[in-house]
């Protein structure tokens, strides 16, 4: 276990906090970074507007059910359908809502204009220096464009209760899961942590409890408590390197979780078929001198 000082969890809870921007049109979007990365959620009207200006790498945008909208790149544009998972090219791209409701984009720290805006910024004012170092792994198949992809084609409504939807990109993974009906059994929860990287666990419907344990160091004035608290929706929570975590849904309903890595996986990236648009991002060369033991990132090299 890390000998360092324990980091704070970020909670975000959307509708109790001022947000971080708010526009003209009444666009209102809240920042909560992590170390490689930011969660930006917006709560959007028809014509409200997204844009980046010129944007340094990649980034991913979630509509959930209910919210279209259109998405331009330099000279592309597409109309992105609910429930979808639009991958962004570098450069100048605009997101226009053509309905109203809630719309996150996941983009890394490179962004400096956003990253200064989170209102957690202080706590990464150390560099999170215990994460994996954000690596831009190989570039994709085709080049880099707008990628779409409607989300409703890979659930099974009469499947398992947890169904991952993993799409990765060259800077980042995230797993769309299904969305659940019924609640998690307290019986088969799987409590684990992640060694060199942060996940941050989007909800936008359903009440949530991210059961949280931070590890023991020698200085017993740094231990934190247990947290089991109920978060309610729209939130996003950043979960620190070595804190042992696991969540559940609880109360009535519909409820829905994005879990959010930066850089990707190589655990995950390394199962064939496990990242459904595996065959448009090629993974980087593998040292296998090396181990990948809990999700590391750290075991790779870069090809030449």
């Amino acid at each position: 276990m890390t000998q360092r000082p324990a980091r704070e969890a970020s909670v975000a809870c959307f509708d109790r906090m001022e947000p971080q921007e708010t526009d003209a049109a009444g666009t209102k979007t809240w920042i909560t970074r992590g170390g490689n990365f930011l969660v930006a959620v917006s709560r959007v009207k028809p014509g409200g507007v997204l844009s980046r200006e010129n944007n340094p790498d990649e980034y991913m945008v979630i509509l959930p059910p209910g919210v279209e909208a259109t998405i331009t790149a330099g000279d592309e544009e597409i109309e992105a359908v609910a429930e979808s998972l639009t991958i962004v090219p570098p450069g100048p791209s605009q997101i226009t809502a053509r309905s109203e409701g809630l719309i996150a984009r996941i983009i890394t720290k490179n962004a400096e204009d956003l990253i200064a805006k989170a209102w957690n910024a202080a706590t990464y004012a150390d560099g999170a220096p215990e994460l994996a170092v954000l690596e831009p792994w190989p570039e994709p198949v085709g080049g880099f464009k707008l990628r779409h992809y409607p989300l409703a084609p890979y659930a099974d409504p009469k499947g398992e209760r947890i169904q991952p939807r993993l799409f990765r990109s060259t800077n980042m993974m995230v797993n769309l899961f299904v969305h659940y009906q019924n609640r998690r059994d307290t019986t088969a929860l799987s409590p684990h942590w992640h060694e060199d990287f942060e996940q941050a666990s989007l909800t936008l419907h359903g009440t949530w409890i991210h059961h949280l344990r931070w590890p023991w160091n020698a200085n017993l004035a740094e231990w934190r408590p247990d947290n089991h608290d109920e978060v309610p929706t729209p939130s996003v929570i950043i979960i620190p390197a070595n804190v042992v975590h696991t969540s559940r849904d609880v109360g009535a309903g519909e409820s829905s979780l994005y879990d959010i890595f930066c850089p990707p996986r190589l655990d995950f990236s390394m199962k064939p078929g496990f990242v459904l648009n595996e065959s448009e991002y090629p993974m980087p060369k593998i040292d296998e001198t090396k181990t990948v033991t809990k999700g590391t990132l750290l075991s790779w090299q870069k090809s030449a």
